[in-house]
């Protein structure tokens, strides 16, 4: 009856941890290349329920009562890497990506990746995120200048000086070595190393949604509340009766 509670408590608290990351989600659904995350789970490892101080069972086949799980866990954060759509803005400093790949932008903690090609000029002519980070080039930062500028479909990048070198793309074998830290970058854990993007194209004036799809994040809620319900109940019911068996031993004693 005890493990009935153990099981029930590893499912609730699975499904608050899909929902925190559900939540998040429905929060970035307007977050320029954020790309949305899944939770993987699975079954407690099996085991086999076996009768004790009971031989004369081994007549009938032996003690084995069945396998018998212990709940559900969580595997693994998924991110989802799947392209959302191109939205244009009109503005030069906007750029998007056609294609797999990655900005990449040199930060304190070193070299981050990114999809959100929201940029804008420093006070001091370069290329720069949101935060005030170098996006970089093929041969460090990009200065553009104060005037208008133009990035081609290879992410070179001309001002009104000349060409001010290419944008620096690059794309992972197994994007499973990449993790959120945060304002749209991510960095390679495990020593995962990119590679030169291939297939990938800018497009100047654009800027890429997200990829959620808020209805189904809803709609995957509210199925998780019911689950995370489902088990709550299980855990008033099973502890009511251990309460019951507990005042039967009393009265019996």
């Amino acid at each position: 009856m005890v493990r009935g509670l153990y099981t029930a408590a590893t499912g609730m608290t699975v499904q608050r941890n899909k929902m925190e990351v559900l939540t998040n989600n429905l929060v970035n659904a307007e977050t320029t290349g954020f790309k949305r995350d899944s939770l993987v789970t699975s079954s407690f490892t099996q085991v086999m329920l076996q009768r004790i101080n009971d031989p004369g069972v081994s007549v009938f086949g032996g003690g084995q009562v069945g396998p018998y799980s212990f709940g559900t866990h969580i595997d693994e954060l998924i991110t989802d890497f799947a392209p959302g759509s191109l939205e244009a803005t009109g503005k030069s400093t906007d750029l998007a990506l056609e294609g797999d790949g990655f900005f990449v932008i040199e930060t304190e903690a070193g070299e981050r990746y990114t999809r959100s090609g929201n940029f804008s000029v420093s006070g001091n002519g370069y290329l720069v995120t949101g935060d005030g980070n170098y996006v970089l080039g093929e041969n460090g930062r990009i200065f553009v200048g104060f005037g208008d500028f133009q990035v081609a479909g290879d992410g070179t990048v001309t001002s009104a000086s000349g060409e001010a070198g290419r944008l620096r793309l690059v794309d992972f074998e197994d994007t499973g070595v990449l993790r959120k830290q945060g304002n749209s970058l991510y960095y390679a854990y495990g020593g995962g190393a990119p590679v030169p993007a291939a297939g990938v194209s800018v497009r100047q004036g654009y800027q890429e949604s997200a990829n959620v799809n808020a209805a189904g994040e809803m709609v995957d809620m509210i199925a998780v509340y019911r689950k995370y319900e489902a088990s709550q109940k299980m855990v008033s019911i099973t502890d009511d009766s251990l309460g019951l068996a507990v005042s039967i031993g009393k009265l019996e004693g």
